[in-house]
């Protein structure tokens, strides 16, 4: 029996998604032919709202609908500034509660073999924005695999000719993780305890 192409395309759309393989897309799809039609609408509905009134902040990459709560906040030390690969990470680290600096979000991590460049993951952008707040310090909290690492030196050598000061997380980090899956106290962890890309492996905490 040759498959629904109708379907098939549903399937594709899901995969796209991160974490969705063949065959949960497949269950996502059959599961979106049985919702009734007011759940269905509402799930349109979501999804378009998101389209049309969420933004992403053109200073540091964060999402919002009205206005950035992040460099909007007076209360934040713009002179700080660290930097991610997804703004979940931001969320992690704010629910840890133990940094009051801004962000910057990347588009990725380098890799010259899927055409990852430093112009092309926001990295030109984020000088300028360093440049622009006076910041004395940059923040590492990048992947730790190997295109993560690569970034990071990449930033780390980029800013040391600029005379910025330049650390990372460190404490409590393991090789391999994510932001998104640790727990409050270890990122609180390893934001206290960071350290300079260019001393070593010296605590700043």
């Amino acid at each position: 029996m040759e498959p629904i192409k109708t379907i098939l395309a549903l399937a594709d759309a899901y995969k796209k998604l991160p974490g969705i393989g063949p065959k949960t897309a497949e269950r996502l799809a059959y599961a979106t032919l049985r919702m009734s039609p007011e759940d269905r609408e509402l799930f349109i509905q979501a999804i378009q709202d998101s389209m049309d009134k969420v933004k992403r902040c053109p200073h540091c990459g964060f999402y919002f609908e009205e206005s950035c709560p992040l460099c909007a906040d007076p209360s934040r030390d713009h002179h700080q500034i660290m930097v991610v690969c997804d703004s979940k990470d931001i969320i992690a680290i704010e629910k840890a509660k133990g940094y009051g600096g801004i962000y910057f979000v990347l588009d990725g991590t380098l890799s010259p073999l899927r055409n990852k460049t430093p112009e092309s993951i926001g990295i030109l952008r984020l000088l300028k924005e360093a440049e622009e707040n006076g910041a004395s310090e940059i923040i590492l909290a990048l992947p730790t695999d190997l295109d993560g690492e690569t970034t990071a030196l990449y930033i780390a050598d980029l800013f040391a000719k600029k005379g910025i000061k330049v650390t990372r997380l460190a404490y409590g980090i393991p090789v391999g993780t994510n932001l998104e899956y640790l727990d409050n106290l270890t990122i609180a962890q390893s934001i206290r305890h960071r350290t300079d890309m260019d001393k070593g492996g010296q605590d700043n905490g």
